[in-house]
């Protein structure tokens, strides 16, 4: 083929692709291998399968446990970038990833969704999203087409953690086909569905795929009902294709290799039993499906598109990789800024309705002001209660960490999972997803603080002086946005019970070092040093100037002797210098910018792995 009609055939794709038209997915001789976690020997999960899935008809996967179909899903999608060989064309084309992750979307069996947005505020932020330079009135009508033809438009204003097992399969299938993909692939989207909720998830898929587009399901046991509802069945069995064509030939094949089916039998239980026999016994339909794919054209462009600049793809024959140098241009649906702006005005919707991380949050800082306020009443107007004011002041730092940190290691992990569908999907890119979070969390991180020490700091009868408040309020901003952070670190890194015991874990050395209960110069010399990355050291120390420090005057005394009633004296058994005070919100804020770096980097570590 020359380089005219390369890029002729190019063309054709590109304008089939811009026009919505029909796009057919072909493969060609995949092979997967995964490595051993324990060192054993790598193990071939997907040996040299090809095939091709046809516009408008609805194909099943089909195969025991294990036979490689949720692996041929991934690697079909796009999003797995390693570990296997082979190649996939759209009509004829091989398109680099970016321009073929935006015309295949991947709805996998574990579909997680905000619970609390309704059906129809779903549908529309994914309409902003995917759908870029239309109108608002342009978005409204096919959001409601779609929610018509997936029977959700009667339920558009009930929020998503209402919504049945049935239904949601149903939402998580209609945010896809906002953007109208020519390519859609599920994996097991009936598991968890009873009979007749499966039955209408296929029949929906089917009007789905019945409209010109090309979709493939992975299925797991499906009923004689059910089965037919699909035209196409590619049959796997340890890693291979032993069928690939239509449904109603099967029955006919299958009699040709020598395993007949009874009268009146389920066809998917027949597929499943025949693909369960030794591979030895099925050898007869593993080179009949063999000689069919090898019959089909291929070399031709095959061999000519290899070299076309559009894309570059090479196997490492130590390791079976494929690796492509995929083009980054016009990868997300609308620019950054407006991700941005979608992505925060979801985030605060969300935040608002959410009970436990925003209301009960609020809630919570109120009650403990109060608390510690009738705990410590007036300790900090008597020199006798210096001591007592200490103690009061380290409750304050304990209950902002822990007040503003377990929400998140809580709601995270859930939001996590959100976004590294969204993300992998082409929704939007990391950077406008994670600025939008931190602008989204900074009202909370603003006001709960706020009103906690309000209430505390009256109640226990700190100096009257707004310059000392606002210090003290500042510090304690500070290691509230500290701790929301390592809450969202602990949440993204780890699914919710590692992320709850990380959380204590890593606070406890830094609350034991933090010159409260020992003080550096009472440590042992080597582990004094350790005291100066405790984060609580520099927001106690903080807080201590704010209150004691700038030359306050001695406390009046209710005893005969105060020993503390000066606060120099105070500051001085605290280890804390009387000035320094910037220094240690300096410090604060390059402990919070360095852990937001963190969370950056395993935000990406997560997308990176899942791929």
């Amino acid at each position: 083929m020359t380089d005219e009609s390369v890029d002729a055939v190019a063309l054709n794709v590109e304008d089939a692709i811009l026009l919505g038209q029909r796009l057919a997915l072909t493969f060609r001789h995949i092979c997967y291998r995964r490595k051993d976690l324990n060192g054993g020997r790598p193990k071939d999960i997907i040996k040299n399968v090809s095939g091709k899935f046809q516009p408008g008809r609805l194909v099943a996967i089909l195969g025991p446990s294990g036979a490689g179909k949720s692996s041929l899903l991934g690697i079909l999608s796009g999003l797995r970038q390693t570990g296997f060989i082979g190649t996939i064309e759209v009509n004829g084309l091989m398109l680099d990833r970016g321009k073929y992750r935006q015309q295949c979307v991947y709805i996998q069996q574990d579909f997680n969704l905000i619970e609390h947005l309704t059906v129809l505020e779903t549908m529309n932020y994914a309409a902003e999203l995917k759908l870029p330079n239309k109108s608002e009135m342009v978005r409204k009508k096919k959001v409601n087409d779609i929610l018509h033809i997936l029977g959700l438009d009667n339920g558009m204003r009930t929020l998503v953690k209402k919504l049945s097992g049935g239904e949601k399969k149903r939402l998580s299938i209609g945010i896809e086909l906002v953007s109208n993909p020519p390519i859609i692939l599920l994996d097991e989207p009936t598991s968890g569905l009873d009979s007749v909720s499966a039955m209408e998830l296929l029949s929906y898929v089917k009007t789905v795929a019945s409209e010109g587009r090309t979709v493939a399901c992975v299925i797991h046991q499906p009923s004689s009902s059910l089965f037919q509802l699909f035209d196409d069945l590619y049959l796997l069995s340890g890693g291979m294709c032993i069928y690939n064509g239509p449904l109603d030939g099967m029955v006919g094949t299958f009699a040709e290799g020598g395993f007949h089916c009874p009268k009146f039998y389920n066809r998917a239980d027949f597929a499943l039993e025949v693909a369960c026999k030794p591979l030895r016994e099925l050898e007869q339909l593993v080179q009949r499906y063999s000689r069919i794919a090898t019959d089909r054209k291929q070399s031709r462009q095959e061999n000519s598109l290899k070299d076309d600049g559009r894309n570059e793809c090479w196997a490492d024959e130590d390791t079976g990789r494929e690796h492509t140098k995929p083009t980054s241009s016009g990868r997300y649906h609308i620019s950054r800024w407006k991700q941005f702006y979608v992505l925060l005005r979801r985030s605060l919707r969300v935040t608002s309705r959410d009970f436990f991380f925003a209301q009960l949050r609020v809630i919570a800082h109120v009650l403990v002001g109060v608390l510690l306020g009738a705990v410590f009443y007036n300790s900090g107007q008597d020199g006798a209660l210096v001591m007592v004011n200490g103690a009061c002041l380290f409750f304050f730092q304990l209950f902002i960490f822990f007040g503003n940190s377990m929400p998140c290691v809580i709601t995270f992990p859930l939001e996590t999972k959100v976004f590294i569908r969204e993300r992998l999907n082409n929704w939007y890119s990391l950077e406008a997803y994670y600025l939008s979070k931190i602008v989204a969390d900074l009202p909370l991180q603003i006001l709960c603080p706020s009103l906690f020490l309000t209430i505390a700091y009256y109640l226990t009868g700190q100096p009257l002086e707004w310059e000392r408040f606002g210090k003290l309020c500042l510090i304690l901003l500070l290691l509230g946005i500290y701790a929301q952070t390592v809450g969202l670190l602990s949440g993204a890194a780890f699914d919710i019970q590692m992320a709850t015991f990380f959380v204590p874990c890593f606070s406890i050395p830094s609350l034991l070092f933090c010159g409260f209960f020992v003080k550096s110069y009472e440590m042992h010399e080597y582990l004094s040093y350790v005291a100066y990355a405790s984060f609580f050291r520099y927001s106690l120390q903080g807080s201590l100037q704010a209150i004691y420090g700038g030359n306050r005057a001695a406390f009046p005394c209710s005893k005969d002797i105060c020993y503390y009633n000066k606060p120099s004296k105070f500051l001085k058994f605290m280890d804390t210098r009387q000035d320094g005070y910037w220094e240690n919100v300096y410090v604060l804020l390059g402990f919070i910018a360095a852990f937001q770096i963190i969370l950056y980097i395993v935000l990406r570590l997560r997308l990176k792995i899942y791929k």
